[in-house]
């Protein structure tokens, strides 16, 4: 662990459609740390978690600025705060990354295309119970 992350405070940012890369290059440009994984695809690069990058920035300096850098549409809240990331999962992430910043995943084994479907079905009534005023636990 770098001991400049010890004084970092992480936060998740949503960004504009495909401009993760654009949000990064932004918020470095301001002195943020960011950390923006990647995959490897048939076609080259893409996010690991696409619309989102995570920021990094003294715990005493502040993030007001983050919310106005091109390319970033909001911080994620949790409530009325932002969401803290600990830094055990930037740390795990960084783990996982090579020099490219790509992250080398665990293979697994194919998803059986039933199941895939059930999955998304009981996603959606969990969604529905939800919005209709129902306590739910995944």
């Amino acid at each position: 662990m770098d001991h400049v992350d010890r004084d970092r405070c992480w936060l998740l940012l949503y960004t504009k459609a495909r401009a993760e890369s654009w949000a990064e290059i932004n918020l470095r440009k301001q002195g943020f740390a960011t950390l923006l994984p990647r995959v490897r695809q048939r076609h080259g690069f893409a996010p690991l978690f696409p619309r989102y990058v995570f920021v990094g920035a003294p715990v005493a300096g502040g993030f007001r600025s983050v919310r106005s850098t091109r390319g970033v549409q909001y911080v994620v809240h949790c409530g009325d705060r932002p969401a803290r990331v600990p830094l055990e999962i930037i740390d795990e992430i960084r783990a996982r990354m090579d020099d490219l910043g790509v992250v080398q995943l665990d293979d697994q084994p194919g998803v059986d295309p039933l199941f895939a479907r059930r999955e998304r079905e009981r996603v959606r009534a969990l969604v529905k119970f939800a919005q209709a005023g129902f306590r739910v636990v995944a």
